[in-house]
């Protein structure tokens, strides 16, 4: 690769991995997305719009609703993250920001309501 990273989750992305799969002998091709790290710029508050974009291209395209398994949502106690150092807030990321319980349990339902 190039090094770079970049979204890979649009329409047009999913639409390219398909074709890419069918030139293949893969028996059970597939792909989970991640609505997180390069997909967000690591906004994390973009992990919903993110997900229900995935799944409007799955309601869109039969071959990529066969491909998507799943989504890979970034999820902690609380919204975003916190330094290492700093640790002054229980249940929050120390890592990559993360969507807090609340906005993953609205997203849950969310993705429930659209399948």
């Amino acid at each position: 690769g190039s090094g770079k990273s970049y979204p890979n989750y649009h329409y047009e992305d999913l639409r390219d991995l398909c074709e890419t799969y069918s030139k293949t002998n893969l028996a059970n091709p597939a792909v989970i997305v991640d609505t997180n790290h390069a997909n967000s710029g690591k906004k994390w508050a973009e992990q919903p719009r993110i997900a229900k974009e995935v799944l409007e291209s799955c309601a869109y395209d039969k071959n990529i609703r066969k491909l998507v398994k799943g989504l890979m949502i970034e999820s902690y106690i609380e919204d975003g993250c916190q330094a290492i150092s700093e640790k002054d807030i229980y249940g929050k990321s120390i890592t990559d920001p993360c969507l807090g319980w609340e906005k993953t349990e609205r997203l849950v339902l969310d993705v429930a309501d659209l399948l």
